[in-house]
């Protein structure tokens, strides 16, 4: 549904070429926190991804978001030298504006890691692209940063300001005037209808000023104070099946493909999923699904609102083709 990061490989290749005196790459990977020469204030702006291995615990051996395996709280990013500073969101993604050009050591905090990599080739009015991976206490860039005079970038946070079309998402500048779909959960609403104070995920285009060009907006709670939870999709194997209710009884689908009776609780990727007779199931080739069809082992796709006691009380599930 929402829009996803576009790899624009041959434009990116074409930036790269253009910006020859420009990006380069980064020295190799640091330990815990390294001294790095005084910067100054500048023009450029800095924006990727921070990836973790094996954090928290978890085991993991494949990079994910610093968030995803170590909880979504303290982490965030720094210019040594200079107090430019910002979070790192969910998805792990950050940026920062007003970076001096050339050569910055890029620091990151959070729970137990204090890292830092360094950072090369930076102009200027461009954007630099990068991905960082976190293991061991240590930071490496996974492959050489790009830059160009736009981007592509995706972040959420909380709607800070909004006059008309010009927005404020968690200090950052955005530009709605040309979005093309704003989303609450899975329905269409319109711009006016987002209010600040509520979180919100943004797709669209980095400009070397910092602004992004929104091109899809999805609210990503019921609004402000909202006791709905927060709007979630994921996608993986169904773990388990049961009913909620008491007596079971399998009725009939409408022309919608809503099960009316249905209650179910499914595990799926490791998550509490709940259904009640608003949720619509589908097959992924469009076709109707009758819930009690779902058996362990399908893999589902699942959209709906994360609530406070743990589980995602599901608006749609629409499970693989067998």
């Amino acid at each position: 549904m929402h829009r996803r990061l576009s790899l624009r490989s041959s434009l990116a290749g074409l930036a790269a070429a253009l910006c020859a005196a420009g990006c380069g790459g980064s020295s190799a990977a640091t330990g815990p926190d390294r001294a790095a020469p005084a910067a100054t204030s500048g023009a450029a702006v800095l924006q990727g991804t921070i990836l973790g291995t094996g954090l928290a615990g978890t085991g993991t051996s494949v990079g994910a978001p610093v968030h995803a395996l170590a909880g979504d709280t303290g982490w965030s990013v720094s210019i040594a030298g200079t107090s430019l500073a910002a979070a790192v969101d969910e998805d792990g993604r950050f940026t920062l504006s007003g970076v001096p050009a050339g050569s910055v050591g890029l620091r990151v905090e959070g729970p137990g890691v204090s890292a830092q990599v360094q950072v090369t080739g930076l102009v200027d009015r461009q954007v630099t692209s990068v991905e960082v991976r976190i293991s061991g206490g240590a930071a490496q860039l996974t492959t050489p940063p790009t830059c160009a005079p736009t981007a592509d970038t995706f972040f959420s946070g909380t709607l800070d300001q909004m006059a008309g079309t010009q927005l404020v998402v968690a200090g950052r500048p955005v530009d709605a005037s040309q979005v093309q779909k704003v989303w609450r959960g899975d329905r269409r609403i319109q711009l006016s209808d987002l209010q600040v104070g509520e979180k919100v995920k943004v797709w669209g285009t980095l400009r070397g000023d910092g602004v992004v060009v929104a091109e899809e907006i999805a609210a990503l709670t019921t609004g402000p104070g909202g006791s709905g939870g927060t709007w979630v999709s994921f996608k993986g194997v169904v773990q388990s099946v049961a009913s909620l209710g008491a007596g079971g009884g399998v009725a009939a689908l409408d022309e919608a493909g809503v099960h009316r009776s249905c209650d179910l609780r499914l595990t799926v990727a490791g998550r509490d999923v709940e259904t009640n007779g608003s949720t619509v199931f589908k097959w992924s080739d469009g076709s109707a699904l009758d819930p009690y069809a779902i058996v362990a082992g399908d893999v589902a796709a699942v959209g709906g609102w994360s609530k406070p006691e743990g589980y995602v009380l599901a608006t749609k599930i629409v499970v693989d083709n067998r």
